[in-house]
């Protein structure tokens, strides 16, 4: 006897069929969940430090010397240095930038490495030295910063170099007990006082100026009252070799002399001469007073500057005097200078710097 389907039998395999499907979307979705709650809460690599590092190389000290001139501090745990001279790559280890920071683990705005590659590397930089630099940041192996340190007087003999003082500068002068002259070569490094307030203000300390402060003697000159700016020239350093010569040698000074009291203002620079027997040289006119605000005068000096020696003995002094008493605290300001120097006699005259 043929038996008879059951009733539901079709219908049951269908809802089983369909709670499967279900069953297995629900499977898939929970594992998408957890899946994607992974990726998204993995921590990405950590983002590169945007530094601005100003390069200076010094190859009269074998020395390569890198500034933090802005942007984020720099882990030295996470800085990787990297050296290229003459296409063989050279690393400055982390401990060395630790110790050159003063033991700090942080390379902040300001702070200055120091590489002596003599020290390091045994390696002695010389003029013609292709020399590539490579700021790496560890973590995530991405390059900071890429320079080249090449010096380009060589590459281009018809450049020319604008040279502030790297020395110390010395100020004997003092208007009361209270009131001595001061000088710091950042001062005079850029123009930047563009108001007189900049170096009248009371409430700004001498340190804190952006221009020197000299005050001169009562009357007449005093030759032992001066401001003196050491230049401190290494010529080797700007690619300048024994044998070279220059066309075009100015001094640009950048000044404010606060009012017409100031008598006198002389200049005098140290010459050497042809026997290498070094003295003080007058600027043969007296500096025009500048009394309303900073102006700049500029001083042809090719005369008396014209080997490396003489730019390696270069220095200046500043002299005045003043009909005003010491109480009143007249002084002149210098917010610039800068040796102006050419190999080549084809280039333009330097402009006055407003």
């Amino acid at each position: 006897m043929q038996e008879t389907p059951r009733k539901g039998t079709s219908k049951e395999a269908a809802v089983s069929e369909v709670l499967g499907v279900v069953l297995l979307t629900g499977i898939v979705v929970i594992m998408l969940s957890a899946l994607g709650t992974t990726v998204f809460s993995m921590e990405g690599p950590d983002d590169v430090p945007h530094t601005n590092v100003q390069e200076i190389m010094d190859i009269s000290t074998d020395t390569i010397c890198l500034k933090n001139s802005g942007g984020e501090p720099v882990s030295t745990e996470n800085l990787r240095i990297i050296v290229n001279i003459n296409d063989r790559k050279y690393e400055y280890p982390s401990s060395k930038i630790y110790e050159s920071l003063g033991n700090s683990s942080v390379w902040k705005m300001g702070d200055t490495i120091k590489i002596n590659s003599m020290d390091t590397w045994g390696i002695n930089l010389r003029n013609n030295d292709k020399v590539e630099l490579f700021l790496v940041d560890a973590p995530s192996n991405e390059l900071i910063q890429k320079s080249t340190l090449t010096n380009m007087l060589l590459k281009d003999p018809e450049l020319s170099l604008h040279l502030t003082p790297m020395g110390d500068i010395t100020d004997t002068s003092e208007s009361k007990k209270d009131e001595k002259g001061y000088g710091n070569r950042i001062q005079v490094r850029v123009v930047d006082s563009t108001k007189t307030d900049d170096a009248t203000d009371p409430k700004i300390a001498k340190e804190d100026r952006k221009c020197t402060t000299y005050y001169p003697a009562k009357d007449t000159i005093n030759t032992s009252i001066y401001q003196q700016l050491d230049f401190g020239i290494k010529p080797r350093a700007y690619g300048i070799r024994q044998g070279d010569t220059f066309s075009n040698v100015s001094l640009i000074i950048v000044y404010y002399s606060n009012d017409n009291s100031i008598k006198e203002f002389r200049l005098k620079f140290y010459d050497i001469d042809e026997y290498g027997n070094g003295k003080w040289v007058y600027y043969s006119n007296q500096l025009p007073k500048h009394t309303d605000q900073f102006e700049s005068e500029i001083i042809d000096l090719t005369e008396y500057i014209n080997t490396p020696k003489d730019l390696e003995s270069f220095k200046v002094r500043i002299e005045a005097s003043t009909e005003s008493s010491e109480s009143a605290g007249k002084a002149i300001f210098i917010d610039y200078m800068a040796l102006w120097l050419e190999k080549e006699n084809n280039l333009a005259h330097p402009e006055s710097v407003e």
